[in-house]
């Protein structure tokens, strides 16, 4: 039996111990769904940092302004702390009602520290 995240619910190979998405351990199987939850919010990746640091700041200036976010990345940096062709990139997603607001402050953020407007 694949595992899955209890989270957001994906699905892993067998050998897979925690989410890529939102970093929590996996477990064996799903609980039921609560129909009286409240819905699920749709992520949006708002930014592709170049690694572990710039990540977190762009995370705090996020929340400092009330938006709440997740970071991600397809390697585990304790392992690889480095970034070698992408490898090392952490993906920064928000709730897409703050999708907008937060890429307004990300490129503000980036203008005012010499970083370019481009995303």
């Amino acid at each position: 039996m694949a595992p899955f995240c209890p989270n957001c619910r994906s699905e892993y190979e067998q050998e897979v111990e925690r989410c890529s998405e939102c970093d929590s351990p996996l477990v064996e199987q799903l609980a039921p769904e609560n129909p009286d939850a409240e819905p699920r919010i749709p992520l949006v990746e708002v930014y592709e940092a170049s690694g572990d640091r710039e990540a977190l700041v762009i995370k705090g200036l996020l929340e400092s302004e009330g938006i709440m976010c997740s970071l991600s990345s397809d390697v585990p940096h304790s392992v690889i702390p480095v970034n070698i062709d992408g490898l090392g990139t952490v993906r920064i997603t928000v709730s897409q009602r703050d999708a907008d607001r937060a890429k307004e402050i990300i490129s503000v953020y980036r203008m005012e520290n010499g970083a370019g407007e481009e995303l």
